[in-house]
């Protein structure tokens, strides 16, 4: 290590390192609240003046974390900063880009986002810092794309002595209590040895266990396959529980009978579609850089169509069991917006897709999310309605979307005369007055 970079690695180390996180989502926040809990002074930079404006007054956007929580979390740390500002990076030894990576509307990556902080953070002194990319990329973005963006502002720093790039993928699972910062292990990988070095020295200060591989883009291959491998596994137990259908056999029974086997598999469920952040979107990002290279993936692009394929699907069931049960100007109700239960991230989920379909087809909906309080759709705003009696006994069929904690199964069914449950949440449900459809 040259002599900066022992320096810096110290700051790291000892917590005397300022750091900047950029975006503060799903991501960077929880991120920025960890590293200021451990000693570290911290600046939260994100464009969006709403999220800047909530933070200043303790008030949170993120399901995962209440105002309350907000409140003692930013009371325990010492050093805390909000802004819209880049300037304030300047001042920062370590900065983390944690801006999102969405798809567009052809389906193909917007690194809008990612190429925008990349650009905002080489206008200021790269000179002995970190800078840690956790948003998710393509294999080879970091040092194909921000890397010579970095340079280009900042010509006589050489990366890996003046200054360290790494990238390190988020591991957040929104939702769920087990798995946290702290004892997931962190992947880094650095354009350099020594960036990876000064990285894993980050992170080490805040999670259990730091995985170092050989570079930046086998990081980013790792973080692409963990959730190309869901998005494809989900596909085929997708395509089984079409094909059950057609068979007349229960895939819920099939795959609790499957998981018994204590070797050789891994279990997987169906559903109405994918969604979220991550596993409808990363296996893209591969494929996408595949088509720049005239090359492709034909397992990721199957699994993919399937998925994809799935609110078609419902909607399809849907409209042949209101010709079974000879119903006329079918009143629909959708039971869960958000793309998995328990969180309000509506992001890439299913649910949506169903209701432009539902449009499609002149079948009238309504939907109720505890989480959500109201969506646009194709210019339509709709109003999460109440779950009372009234409503269920006014609906002929309720579609369970996302199967959120919150709801009373057994008050839903006996207040319902037709139920389509696509996540098997009815599973524990004995006795019911609703007559249950299973995808």
């Amino acid at each position: 290590m040259t002599k900066q970079n022992i320096e810096l690695h110290q700051k790291i180390i000892n917590k005397n390192a300022h750091i900047s996180i950029i975006g503060l989502g799903y991501v960077g926040l929880p991120l920025l609240l960890a590293l200021g809990k451990i000693g570290f002074t911290v600046t939260g930079v994100d464009i969006d003046n709403e999220k800047i404006s909530h933070l200043n007054q303790n008030k949170s956007y993120i399901a995962d974390i209440s105002n309350d929580e907000l409140y003692n979390e930013i009371k325990s740390i010492k050093n805390i900063n909000f802004t819209n500002k880049y300037e304030s990076i300047n001042n920062s030894d370590v900065i983390v880009i944690c801006v999102p990576t969405p798809l567009n509307k052809t389906k193909d990556p917007d690194i809008s986002y990612i190429i925008h902080a990349a650009e905002q953070t080489a206008k200021y002194s790269l000179n002995n810092k970190l800078i840690a990319v956790e948003s998710t990329v393509y294999p080879g973005a970091t040092e194909e794309l921000i890397l010579p963006k970095l340079i280009k502002q900042n010509p006589k720093l050489n990366v890996g002595t003046d200054f360290n790039l790494v990238f390190s993928p988020e591991r957040v699972d929104p939702g769920q209590n087990y798995w946290n910062l702290k004892n997931t292990p962190k992947i880094v990988g650095g354009i350099t040895e020594n960036c990876t070095a000064i990285g894993a020295a980050l992170y080490n200060t805040l999670c259990n266990k730091v995985v170092q591989v050989s570079s930046a883009r086998a990081a980013e291959m790792t973080k692409l396959l963990e959730n190309t491998f869901r998005a494809t596994n989900i596909g085929l137990v997708n395509e089984m529980a079409i094909i059950s259908q057609k068979l007349n056999i229960d895939i819920w029974e099939i795959v609790e009978a499957a998981k018994t086997k204590p070797f050789g598999f891994m279990p997987f469920y169906p559903g109405p579609g994918l969604g979220g952040h991550c596993i409808p979107v990363d296996p893209r990002y591969l494929d996408w850089k595949l088509e720049t290279l005239n090359s492709e993936s034909k397992f990721i692009k199957l699994s993919e169509e399937i998925n994809f394929s799935m609110p078609g699907f419902v909607v399809t069931r849907i409209k042949n069991i209101f010709e079974n049960l000879n119903v006329t100007n079918p009143k629909v109700l959708i039971l869960g917006l958000a793309y998995k239960p328990n969180v309000s991230d509506i992001r890439e989920s299913p649910s949506i897709d169903i209701m432009k379909l539902l449009n499609e087809e002149n079948i009238k909906f309504q939907y109720n999310d505890p989480m959500v309080e109201s969506i646009v759709i194709e210019g339509k705003t709709y109003n999460s309605q109440n779950l009372d009696s009234k409503l269920l006994k006014n609906t002929d069929l309720a579609i369970i979307s996302t199967d959120h904690s919150i709801y009373d199964w057994e008050y839903i069914t006996n207040n319902l005369k037709y139920i389509f449950d696509t996540r098997n949440a009815l599973r524990n449900v004995k006795k019911s007055k609703a007559k249950i459809f299973k995808l």
